[in-house]
């Protein structure tokens, strides 16, 4: 770059920056306006009133750190504040946007209606959250919280973000109705698309209420799912209008209009010309198919896929070997160079991609059974998450109470909840473990067949029924020993100790129950590793010899399932830990069991 192109262009970008400047200082006063606005209403006004209106006198807003309240106010302040910086900019740069060609399209009317209507969706949504959704769902989480013997004491920063959250899902959910319309009138979907797929919407819906509120109660669901599926219905209606009021229907998805695939036949379709199908996408012609379907001529339903398989088979089939070939290669080149990080001998690509193929063709062998297995799975979970929902959980803990060691000062144990579905998250983890467990052995019985095809391993697969009553019984009998002993011992020492450093007990209820499921349901688990490790050996399904020599990958593997545990590295470490342990004393007990045919064979 010249001199005088160097200095040209530094004189344009002196100007913008002396353009802007004034503007920045003014968005910066606009920000800090709304940074110590919202700042004294959180103190003044929002959180007294939030309080009140949301909890009454049956729970307790509390701060857990020093700082909780200061940071809390200056973090939504902030964002207020960044929020309002950033419309002023907007605001004030809408000129230059539509001198560079950045316009919305249609009239200024048209914009101002939009933007009247989002902001009063947008309000309603918040007004219902505020007046309806949200005072009934925290009536029903505290009378669930008090009925199990916890105390409702919420952290100020988590409440708060949970009230935060709801409040703006269910406005944006407001939108709905005016978000379908604008993608109807950008024709990036057409109004059929909704209306033909409306169940799918529902479920959706269903499953949304159920992870945004955080209860899985069909009352607190259906407090959201209902007015969601009559916005998406209203959305449907504005949707057709605007298709209507837009006189896009003669032209739709890209497809000539002189040719109405939906009126020809079978034979029609076949000698249709190939621009007919040419930017026809798949989902139009599975619509079109199914279309067909409905009115019972299915030659034609299979014409249409015909050619629109055609039309994208050879592109298809590139596509997805380029990819297969990369993502195997990939696949094979990193496994070897993890696996020869940790095992004795050099492990190749070609070993790898085995075990890979191996893997794929197990997992694909389960495809037949796996309604069986989903069912059995689902089933266990919902029995377990009913029992601990309906005052389980408050039974458990009443119980386990009781048959602490004597002198131990019960009443001064508080258990505490700092997230209003704190014991609901927990609930759901337990059961979903316990499902794990619970499926594992089914698991295993229909994979055996695809095992023993593929050579990994030889054994009767009745063996697994043999192991699923043994599993049972050692989880049942580790269960009950570390209930009764162990949990109870454990909890009275940190009980003594907090008491005797003159401090309030008050354990979170999540901290609380996993400890005691550590200490209960981890002793029966800890057991189960040895004795399944005694129990494959005899059986053939895995020697002794192979599980010595891979104890490294076992390592590894248990250090990644760890490491998907919610609490952080020292919980990875401390289950990983005692899970290695316990397979270390699996092979201590296996090396005396396996002497007597060390013995035999050495002397022949």
């Amino acid at each position: 770059m010249g001199g005088h192109e160097r200095l040209r262009l530094e004189g344009v970008l002196g100007t913008a920056l002396r353009s802007v400047r004034s503007e920045l200082r003014i968005a910066c006063v606009v920000g800090v306006v709304g940074f110590l606005g919202t700042f004294y209403a959180l103190r003044l006004f929002i959180w007294p009133e939030l309080e009140g209106q949301l909890l009454g006198t049956n729970a307790v807003v509390v701060a857990v750190t020093p700082f909780d309240v200061v940071l809390l106010q200056a973090k939504i302040g902030a964002i207020v504040g960044v929020l309002f910086a950033g419309g002023w900019i907007v605001y004030r740069s809408r000129d230059r946007l539509v001198a560079r060609g950045v316009r919305i399209p249609g009239r200024r009317r048209t914009h101002l209606l939009v933007g009247m209507l989002a902001i009063g969706l947008f309000v309603g949504g918040v007004v219902y959250a505020y007046v309806v959704f949200l005072p009934l769902l925290f009536g029903f989480l505290i009378g669930n919280a008090v009925t199990a013997g916890f105390q409702p004491t919420y952290s100020i920063v988590e409440w708060t973000q949970f009230v935060f959250l709801l409040t703006l899902v269910l406005g944006l959910t407001a939108e709905l109705p005016l978000i379908m319309g604008g993608l109807v009138y950008a024709d990036i979907v057409s109004p059929d698309l909704f209306r033909d797929y409306w169940r799918h919407a529902i479920f959706a819906i269903v499953v949304i209420s159920s992870m945004v509120n955080g209860s899985p109660d069909p009352f607190s669901m259906s407090l959201v799912a209902i007015p969601m599926t009559a916005l998406y219905f209203v959305g449907v209606g504005t949707a057709r209008v605007i298709d209507r009021a837009s006189g896009r229907n003669d032209t739709r998805d890209g497809y000539p209009s002189q040719i109405d695939l939906v009126d020809l036949d079978a034979s029609g379709i076949r000698a249709a010309p190939p621009e007919a199908f040419a930017d026809i996408t798949e989902h139009k012609a599975l619509e079109l198919a199914d279309k067909a379907l409905d009115s019972g001529d299915s030659e034609s339903a299979e014409a249409i896929l015909d050619r629109f398989d055609e039309r994208d088979e050879r592109v298809a089939n590139d596509s997805q070997n380029e990819i297969e070939g990369d993502m195997s290669g990939t696949v094979e080149r990193t496994a070897s160079r993890m696996a020869a990080a940790f095992a004795e001998e050099e492990t190749t690509e070609d070993d790898i991609g085995g075990y890979y193929y191996d893997l794929r063709f197990v997992i694909g062998s389960l495809r037949s059974k796996s309604f069986r297995i989903i069912g059995v799975f689902m089933a266990v979970v919902a029995l377990v998450f009913t029992y601990l929902y309906q005052g389980g959980i408050g039974d458990i803990k009443r119980d386990f109470l009781i048959h602490l060691p004597a002198g131990t000062p019960t009443s001064d144990v508080n258990i505490v909840l700092l997230h209003p579905v704190e014991a609901l998250a927990f609930e759901m983890k337990v059961s979903l473990l316990v499902g794990v467990v619970a499926v594992l052995p089914l698991v295993l019985y229909y994979a055996w067949p695809a095992i023993e095809t593929r050579e990994l391993a030889r054994a009767n697969r009745n063996v697994f029924f043999v192991w699923a009553g043994v599993l049972s019984f050692g989880l049942l009998g580790g269960s009950f020993v570390g209930y009764r002993f162990v949990a109870p011992s454990v909890i009275s020492y940190l009980v003594a100790d907090a008491l005797a450093a003159n401090m309030i007990i008050a354990y979170r209820t999540a901290a609380f129950f996993w400890l005691v499921f550590a200490t209960t349901v981890g002793i029966g688990l800890w057991i189960e590793v040895p004795v399944t490790m005694l129990l494959f050996h005899h059986s053939g399904v895995v020697r002794y010899r192979t599980m010595r020599t891979y104890w490294r990958q076992v390592a590894v593997g248990v250090l990644v399932a760890t490491s998907l545990l919610p609490g952080g590295v020292l919980l990875m470490v401390a289950v990983g830990t005692t899970i290695m342990l316990a397979y270390g004393v699996g092979l201590g007990i296996l090396w005396i069991d396996s002497l007597g045919e060390r013995l035999v064979r050495a002397t022949t």
